[in-house]
């Protein structure tokens, strides 16, 4: 018989429950003064035998949940940038900046989330296991704190 050489499937997902508990799941992202921290919030490893006939196809999406409960505040921002990575090296980068008008009643006044997905193609995966990384990074706004919550990273490998 022999093994199917049609696509296969690696993912991690994460469901979280209230975006803003880190007991619930939630990643912080760190407060980007003095200096930015990178946060790995999902990975997945695919095992590739022939580089020059494979593609990986990836999909990811991260719930971004910011707080943006300042006592009076008319408007709040916030930027993120995710970046998938083989191999410790950034093979795509996309910067999502939203600003809106915080709105509400306690708790929830000036809370936001969106979900930004990044669908990415590689053409040039290396042989052996590569290692991707979907990393967030808190880029500033006016407001902290921002949070990683649900989240996932698939991988669809391809043989030519």
């Amino acid at each position: 018989m022999g093994l199917n050489k049609g696509p296969f499937v690696v993912a991690q997902c994460f469901s979280v429950l209230d975006p803003y508990d880190v007991n619930a799941g939630a990643i912080p992202l760190p407060d980007p003064f003095p200096t930015e921290t990178p946060v790995v919030v999902a990975t997945v490893d695919v095992c590739v035998t022939q580089p020059q006939k494979t593609q990986v196809s990836l999909d990811s999406m991260v719930q971004i949940a910011a707080n943006g409960n300042v006592a009076g505040a008319s408007s709040a921002s916030f930027e993120v940038t995710y970046e998938l990575f083989r191999n410790n090296v950034v093979i795509a980068t996309i910067i999502d900046e939203m600003d809106y008008v915080p709105t509400g009643s306690f708790p929830d006044d000036g809370r936001h989330t969106n979900f930004p997905n990044f669908p990415v193609l590689d053409n040039n995966p290396s042989a052996g296991i590569n290692t991707y990384d979907l990393v967030c990074t808190n880029k500033g706004g006016s407001f902290p704190p921002i949070f990683a919550a649900s989240r996932s990273l698939k991988a669809t490998v391809f043989t030519l």
